[in-house]
C-alpha cells in the first residue's frame, strides 16, 4: 500500500476555559493517502473544523491547545516544528479551502493581490510572472474574462465565485494536501456540482491528496473514498465510503443515514436522531452518544468504548460491536 501523505494518531485539542476544559478533538486518528479523498462528517461542533485547524497548527488561542498526538506529514510531525517551517508549509504543500469565501477574503484588496501574495511569497516569482500565475489559476476555476476580473474585489463576486477564488489561492502553489471545510455550504446546486467536479480534477491532474469537511452525506457517496464520522469531538466510525452506506457500523452513522429524505419512500416527516449533542465540558461518563442511542444498554452509561475493528476495513467505537 502506498505510504500515508498524512498521518494523524491520537490528536486531542482542547480548549480551557472558565466554564472547564472543553475537548474539542479527542483521540482522532486517520490516514490520507495521496490522489485520495478522506470525508470527515459529523453534525456542526462534533469537531470536524477544529481538526483541520489542528493539522495547520491554527488553533484559535491562547485557550485552545493541542496537548498530544501527532500530525505526520510525508513522515515528519508537524507539531515539532517551528511556526517559521510551518509558514513555509502552510498555503503551500498543504492548504485550507474555509466554509466562507466571503470572511475569508480582504475586503480592501483584490482577489488578483490576495492570490499573488501566496504566489509570491512560496515560489519566489516577480510581481509580473505572479500575475500570470494568478490569472492562470482564475480561469483553471473557471472564472470567466480573468485578466480583468483579477482587478476586481471580493464583493464583486458572487458566492460561487468567491468560493473558486479560494480554491485558485488555495491551488495556487500546487499543495499536495487539500483541506476542504464545508466547500460547497450556502451555495445553491448547480455551482456546488461545478466546485466538486473541480475537486475531482484537482484529485486527478495533480494526485493530491483531499480532506473533505461536510455534513452532506451525498458529497461523501459522490466524492470520498474513505470516511471518518465525529461525534462529540471522537471518531465513532472510520470505513470506506462503500461500506458506510451499505452497512454502516455504529448507531449515530445509522442516525445520518435514516435522517436522509429517500425519493422511493413517502415519510410523513423525516426520520431525526433524537436529543442534542452534549456539551464538550461537560461528557458524560460512559459513551458520549448514550443519551441519545436506540440501541443503549447499561453497560454504555458506565464505561467509554474505544475504537476496534469490526471488519477488514471498518472501525467502530462501540460497545454493542465487535
Amino acid at each position: 500500500m502506498t505510504t500515508p501523505l498524512l498521518e494523524v494518531k491520537n490528536l486531542a485539542t482542547h480548549f480551557f476555559t472558565e466554564e472547564g476544559v472543553v475537548k474539542a478533538v479527542d483521540q482522532v486518528d486517520f490516514s490520507v493517502y495521496p490522489g485520495k479523498v478522506l470525508g470527515v462528517v459529523g453534525e456542526s461542533g462534533c469537531g470536524k473544523s477544529m481538526t483541520s485547524l489542528s493539522i495547520l497548527r491554527l488553533v484559535p488561542g491562547p485557550q485552545g491547545k493541542i496537548v498530544r498526538g501527532e500530525i505526520n506529514f510525508h513522515g515528519k510531525n508537524l507539531l515539532d516544528l517551528s511556526e517559521r517551517e510551518m509558514r513555509a508549509i502552510r498555503g503551500n504543500k498543504i492548504s485550507l479551502i474555509s466554509q466562507d469565501p466571503m470572511t475569508s477574503l480582504n475586503p480592501v484588496l483584490t482577489v488578483g493581490e490576495q492570490i499573488m501574495e501566496a504566489i509570491r511569497l512560496h515560489q519566489g516569482l516577480n510581481k509580473a510572472d505572479a500575475r500570470k500565475k494568478a490569472i492562470s489559476m482564475l480561469e483553471d476555476v473557471g472564472i470567466p474574462g480573468a485578466a480583468s476580473r483579477i482587478d476586481e474585489y471580493p464583493h464583486q463576486f458572487s458566492g460561487g465565485m468567491r468560493q473558486r477564488v479560494i480554491i485558485a489561492m488555495a491551488l495556487s502553489c500546487e499543495p499536495e494536501l487539500l483541506i476542504a471545510d464545508e466547500p460547497t455550504t450556502a451555495l445553491d446546486v448547480t455551482i456546488q456540482a461545478q466546485i466538486l467536479d473541480l475537486m475531482r480534477k484537482i484529485r486527478d491532474e495533480r494526485n493530491a491528496a483531499i480532506v473533505l469537511i461536510t455534513h452532506d452525506l451525498g458529497v461523501v457517496a459522490e466524492m470520498c473514498d474513505d470516511v471518518v464520522v465525529m461525534y462529540a469531538g471522537k471518531v465513532v466510525e472510520h470505513t470506506d465510503v462503500y461500506t458506510l452506506f451499505a452497512n454502516p457500523g455504529h448507531p449515530y452513522t445509522k442516525g445520518l443515514l435514516q435522517s436522509i429524505p429517500q425519493l422511493h419512500e413517502v415519510k410523513d416527516r423525516l426520520q431525526p436522531i433524537e436529543g442534542q449533542p452534549p456539551s464538550l465540558s461537560r461528557l458524560p461518563k460512559g459513551c458520549a452518544f448514550a443519551p441519545r442511542c436506540p440501541e443503549v444498554g447499561p453497560e454504555c452509561l458506565e464505561t467509554a468504548p474505544e475504537l476496534k475493528p469490526i471488519g477488514p476495513n471498518q472501525q467502530v467505537r462501540c460497545l454493542k460491536r465487535g
